[in-house]
């Protein structure tokens, strides 16, 4: 039998068995399929609509107080984190009573360990890929300012961190996914999961354009996407993203979100490196637009590294019970009588 907190990243067969006959032994325990759905998606809406609350009330906090810079940034980033995380460990304790163990909140020394392997799959792939286009001319690296760097590293991890990785993959990789799982087929729970990634995103844009309406301060653009994105690439990539981080979830046996949280810190990283245009103190040259494409395709080759770490990793949980002994009779024991 599975419990609700279960360690996703056990194996859904047993050598011999079928993904079918673990779906249907984990059927007795887990909640219902529609409320296992619904838990999954207020988990998406607590993120998306916190996220989109932030961002509004971040604005206006800039405005009130006249802050710039580091510090505008800061605001809403705390503020999301304060809003989307004591909510979902709110809802895991008290509305589904079940432990924060099992939605990946794992001890610090494994948390440490498991972000470490999270951030080193993502920033290995980043460097197979990149370095290739770099020996092919496609990108070039100017000068190093040692000092910005270190500056632009520090603010960018506790910004990334407080406003992106931390909150989301508490509430989408731990929660949500976690929540699917119970009740639902691997494949499914991380399909499901991607989607209501995006539809947290673009929620997200929805109420913080709302709501900086309704406070009177500079509106955010309507749209499902945030401004100046095609929406088309932006799904895309988000959705590829979405899956990296859902396979990361099970690239460790303790299925750590720490280990999500570590591969989304890296990838905000690299990406504000290579793509942004100034601030981090790295000079890099595109030779061409298409260039962009490099960054799914690195995401792609850290999934097949995550996939391939997951699969090393599959084992039973030491909290459950292999689903081929629901099936296997319990033998009694064998009683003696005296002659």
């Amino acid at each position: 039998m599975v419990p609700d907190d279960a360690v996703p990243a056990t194996p859904s067969t047993a050598p011999g068995s079928t993904d079918t006959s673990h779906a249907a032994s984990s059927a007795s325990v887990g909640p219902p399929l529609p409320h296992a759905l619904a838990r999954a998606v207020l988990g998406a809406a607590v993120m998306g609509v916190g996220l989109g609350a932030s961002v509004a009330l971040g604005i206006a906090a800039a405005e009130l107080w006249g802050l710039d810079g580091f510090l505008a940034r800061l605001v809403p980033a705390l503020l999301v984190t304060l809003l989307v995380v004591p909510t979902i460990l709110f809802l895991r304790r008290r509305f589904d009573r079940r432990s924060l163990r099992g939605i990946g909140l794992v001890g610090p020394l494994t948390a440490v360990r498991t972000a470490g392997l999270g951030f080193g799959v993502v920033l290995a792939s980043a460097v197979v890929v990149l370095g290739g286009a770099t020996a092919a001319g496609w990108l070039t690296w100017g000068a190093v300012e040692p000092g910005d760097l270190l500056l632009f590293l520090t603010t960018n991890t506790l910004i990334a961190l407080l406003y992106e990785a931390v909150p989301e993959e508490v509430s989408l990789r731990g929660y949500v996914l976690t929540t699917l799982r119970s009740r639902y087929a691997r494949r499914v729970a991380i399909a499901v999961t991607t989607a209501l990634f995006l539809t947290a995103a673009s929620t997200s844009v929805v109420v913080s354009a709302g709501l900086t309406r309704l406070l009177g301060v500079e509106t955010f653009p309507w749209g499902v996407a945030p401004a100046g994105e095609d929406p088309a690439s932006y799904f895309m990539l988000l959705a590829v993203f979405g899956l990296m981080l859902a396979y990361a979830r099970e690239a460790d046996p303790t299925a750590s979100v720490w280990t999500c949280v570590g591969a989304h810190l890296a990838f905000l990283t690299v990406n504000r490196v290579v793509l942004s245009a100034s601030g981090t103190g790295v000079e890099v040259d595109l030779a061409s637009p298409d260039v962009l494409l490099l960054v799914p395709l690195y995401v792609g080759l850290a999934i097949v590294a995550f996939a391939f770490l997951g699969e090393r990793a599959l084992r039973p949980s030491p909290r459950e019970v292999p689903p081929n002994c629901l099936t296997r009779p319990v033998p009694r024991p064998t009683v003696r009588r005296r002659a």
